[in-house]
Formats: structure tokens, sequence, C-alpha cells
């Protein structure tokens, strides 16, 4: 060990303390991405498991938000839909087709209400919203997979007596509705003709199990990056030491020969220069 004392130089030791801090960064990176891979996987298994819808209120009473496990899941709600409080999402896409979302408020038996995704409709190109079914009127009982409230963004608007928005965001309407929501909206999975059920959710879990691996790889070139650089420094020590210091040789007798005469100063005297060598 005497041989790698020079680690302990105050250089060597903000390398190592660098190396720690990426090592340390990296680890977290890795758990955190294989926390994503564990999630998605879970959610992937729940939309392929399928199963029967369960009550809403036991998934999603009033006055309660989503819970993690039960993203995603199947639901059954009965109500009355409220047509004159229609929102148009904007810009979205499905199934690779640019187009609209269509969601109408469903009025709950205690007065709370459901936001339910009827489906989605192609764009015509004209940039105005194109003629769709109206909800059903009276009681009506929908099977729709609960997804979460969007991040607020943008703005909403009111067009032709509807409201406009690229975000399903529930903070961003429950103001505007005049209904308590509840903490989630369903996609319909049984969408009225002419429209379009939301394509089924499916999550790249692989890929986040694969970045983890890459920052765990990561982790571990550290330390092995810095044994490569200490070994190819005491190399380098090694080197050095085996040269020797540098040495001038003495000027010879034949160099002071062949050297030129140093110029001679007259004399303070007489200004002459002397002759004699």
């Amino acid at each position: 060990m005497e041989r790698y004392r020079f680690v302990l130089a105050p250089r060597w030791v903000g390398l190592t303390l660098a190396g720690a801090v990426v090592m340390v960064v990296c680890v977290l990176l890795s758990d955190w991405q294989w926390g994503r891979a564990v999630e998605r996987a879970a959610a992937n298994e729940v939309i392929e498991s399928g199963g029967e819808a369960v009550p809403l209120d036991a998934t999603l009473p009033a006055g309660a938000p989503l819970a993690d496990e039960d993203r995603w899941t199947l639901v059954e709600a009965v109500g009355v839909y409220d047509s004159g409080a229609e929102i148009v999402l904007r810009a979205q896409t499905n199934n690779g087709v640019n187009g609209f979302e269509i969601v109408t408020p469903l009025v709950l038996e205690d007065g709370t209400a459901l936001l339910v995704d009827r489906g989605f409709i192609a764009s015509e190109g004209t940039g105005s919203v194109p003629d769709y079914p109206a909800a059903p009127a009276g009681e009506v009982t929908v099977t729709g997979r609960v997804y979460e409230s969007e991040p607020e963004g943008g703005s909403v608007s009111e067009v032709d007596g509807h409201l406009e928005s690229r975000r399903l965001s529930l903070p961003m309407f429950e103001d505007r509705l005049g209904y308590e929501l509840r903490g989630a909206w369903i996609a319909d999975t049984e969408p009225a003709e002419g429209l379009t059920a939301l394509e089924t959710p499916s999550f790249k879990d692989w890929q986040n199990y694969s970045y983890a691996g890459q920052w765990l790889l990561f982790a571990l070139l550290v330390p092995l990056g810095w044994v490569a650089l200490a070994r190819r420094e005491r190399r380098d020590l090694d080197a050095a030491l085996e040269a020797g210091p540098d040495t001038e040789a003495a000027p010879s007798e034949a160099d002071e020969a062949a050297a030129p005469d140093a110029p001679v100063s007259p004399s303070p005297r007489t200004g002459s220069v002397s002759t004699e060598r």
C-alpha cells in the first residue's frame, strides 16, 4: 500500500469524493427506474387481466383520491349524463389518428359527478369538431377504465355551448361545472356508434428495467475507472524514478577552446585594448 500513498494527496481525495457522488447518483437513478418498471409491469398486469367491473364507490368513493393500485381498473357507474356541460378535448391521438375526445359529466345519485370520456372521433382536417353522437338521455350504466387526472396546463374555453381544452385535468373543470367531481375519470369501453374507444394502455416496462441496469453498470464502472487511473499514475511515477534526475555535462576543454574570445574592455586610463592572450 505504500506504493499508492499518493492517493491521499488532495487531488486524489477530491477525485475519490467526486467518484463516490457519481456512484450514489447512479444507484439512486437505477432504483428509481426499477421502481418505475415495477409500477408499469403492475399496470400492464391489471390491464391485461381484464376481470369484471367493480362498483364505482368500491374503487373511487366521493371525496377520496384515486389509490395507486386502483388505476386502470374497470368500474361500473350509474347516473345521468349532463349534456349541457360537455367537454371536447382537442389535439388528441388515438391509435395513431388525430382527432378529439368527447367527455361528458355523469351525475351520480349522491349529486357528485364522474367525468366520462365517451370516446374518440377523428379530425376532418378543418379544425372544427365533427358532429358526434349525443349522450344518451335518462339513467345509464357505464363501464369504463379508471384514469388519473392529468396535470393542469393550457386553458379552458367555451365554444358553441361546450367547453374545450387539451387536457382532462379535474381541477381545471370543477369550478366551471358546479359539481363535486370524483377523484379520477373513466373511459367508456363500449362507446356509442360514431365514437371509438380509447386505445388500451400498454407500458413498456422492459425499457425501465433496461435503464435501471444501465445506471447500475455506470455505478460499477466508477471504481474500475478509479483503479485504472491509480495504476497508470503509479506506472508513470515508477518510470520517472527509473529515468533518474536530468543532469547537464560540464563543458570540455575542447569546447572552451572552440568558444569565441570574450570581448576585452579598453583600459580605463589609456583607452587602448591589450593584445595579450
